[in-house]
């Protein structure tokens, strides 16, 4: 009797690990088929945002600065940058506003990078809008 239990309890160890083996092999599948979906999903997003246009455009001139004012021409455009703006100093740290270091000295001319956006007031007049200035240029 002793023998019989034996195999008896083997057989069904036997028959027990097998659905145990086949849940974790299929959860398993259905973890790598989500991460799968999941990289699909985020390789398309990703490239239909490389897709679409930038919120701003950015230039690369040199500035002839006043007090608290610069203004750079590039390409027969006249880009006025005045009052706080963001920036990027020489070291690359990023300034939420303020006025930049490198256009402090009234007189100079200074090369610099900047960002701009097209404006249309609601009476339709337009204008480019300096956004930021990079002053590593």
């Amino acid at each position: 009797m002793g023998v019989e239990v034996a195999i008896w309890t083997e057989a069904v160890s036997e028959r027990g690990r097998a659905p145990v083996r086949s849940r974790r092999v299929r959860r398993a599948v259905i973890v790598l088929a989500a991460a799968v979906l999941l990289a699909a999903v985020a390789l398309t997003a990703f490239l239909a945002g490389e897709h679409q246009p930038r919120p701003f455009t950015v230039l690369t001139g040199t500035a002839t600065v006043g007090d608290h004012e610069a203004t750079v021409i590039v390409a027969g455009w006249a880009y006025g940058i005045e009052g706080s703006v963001m920036w990027v100093d020489q070291q690359g740290s990023l300034h939420d506003e303020g006025w930049p270091s490198c256009l402090s000295t009234p007189g100079r001319t200074v090369p610099i990078s900047f960002g701009e956006v097209p404006v249309t007031a609601q009476d339709g007049t337009s204008w480019r809008q300096v956004v930021w200035v990079d002053c590593r240029a």
